[in-house]
């Protein structure tokens, strides 16, 4: 066990190596001047040309953008080591503390969207497991194929519409307060649930056919009983689902942050985005990257001890 974790943590370490390299150069591949959005036209910046150019090759150098790719990388790669991902281009401050202001929110968005997800999900998936082929399967198999197929800024959109400005029960303001939470968290976790359901669906009819449910049941167990037993053995598949859909969460539902104007992580990397900011998109990618990694290690860790058959980083 201990050789696979070993070797499992270095390939981790190599992915988020090779990560780094790819978000670095595809960041730097962007066509538009970073220097030159901040600064703007030289005729409407200011009047004088030659001290337009003089700040422009000022801040150029600041940045490091007059040295080589290669000098640029390694650069960034000892700040990263240190923890330090250097200053947003238009705010002057450290992109480190944009994101520690920014966490609470997305992780205030995130947990509730979860939660209701693993309701909606597991929940439905059973009953749609349990009445197999019948009316109210049918309805559980058509809603969650309606919803994942619906975008996620068109519900926003439709709900923000229709408590915001027509029944007037939402606020929309740009404060992360507590009593604007409930309408993101609806329209995340109701996006979020078909994939669950359909798991938790998928996964229990495959129960259902099992030795042991047929022996519970001439043993005379109800129900619920076997119902919980059932659960109890798809917990592997539905924990993954759980920890890919936790890190889609976490990176800040990008277009619910935006219609909703959550100040969370999400709409703060879509802000860089726009804008060129390149320093703060970066870590904002790195971040995604560390994070996804780190959970699917986790993932094939837990698959490793419940059952030791499947290979780390296979059978799932």
């Amino acid at each position: 066990m201990f050789t696979k974790i070993l070797k499992k943590t270095m390939e981790m370490v190599v992915t988020i190596f090779i990560a780094t390299i790819i978000i670095f150069v595809l960041i730097r591949l962007s066509p538009r001047d970073p220097v030159k959005i901040v600064m703007g036209n030289p005729e409407i910046a200011m009047t004088n040309t030659k001290e337009y150019d003089i700040r422009y090759e000022k801040m150029r150098e600041e940045l490091n953008l007059d040295k080589s790719i290669a000098f640029q990388y390694i650069s960034w790669i000892k700040r990263v080591l240190k923890f330090d991902f250097g200053k947003s281009i238009y705010t002057g401050r450290p992109v480190a503390d944009e994101i520690k202001e920014r966490i609470p929110a997305t992780v205030l968005l995130a947990i509730p969207s979860m939660i209701l997800q693993c309701i909606l999900g597991i929940s439905l998936g059973v009953i749609s497991a349990v009445r197999h082929e019948k009316f109210t399967d049918q309805v559980i198999r058509f809603i969650s194929v309606f919803f994942s197929s619906v975008p996620a800024f068109a519900l926003g959109l439709m709900l923000l519409y229709y408590f915001g400005v027509y029944l007037k029960y939402y606020e929309v303001s740009n404060v992360a307060n507590v009593s604007r939470l409930w309408l993101p968290v609806i329209v995340l976790g109701v996006i979020s649930s078909p994939s669950l359901i359909r798991v938790v669906r998928t996964n229990m009819l495959q129960e259902f056919g099992r030795a042991y449910i047929s022996f519970g049941i001439a043993r005379g167990l109800s129900k619920g009983d076997i119902l919980k037993n059932a659960i109890k053995n798809i917990a592997l598949p539905i924990i993954t689902i759980l920890a890919l859909s936790f890190v889609s969460l976490l990176s800040g539902a990008v277009v619910i942050e935006s219609i909703f104007t959550w100040p969370g992580m999400g709409r703060y990397a879509m802000e860089s985005i726009l804008l060129n900011d390149y320093p703060v998109t970066q870590a904002y990618a790195l971040f995604m990257t560390i994070m996804i990694v780190i959970i699917n290690f986790f993932v094939d860790i837990i698959y490793t001890y419940a059952n030791p058959k499947v290979k780390m980083g296979r059978g799932r």
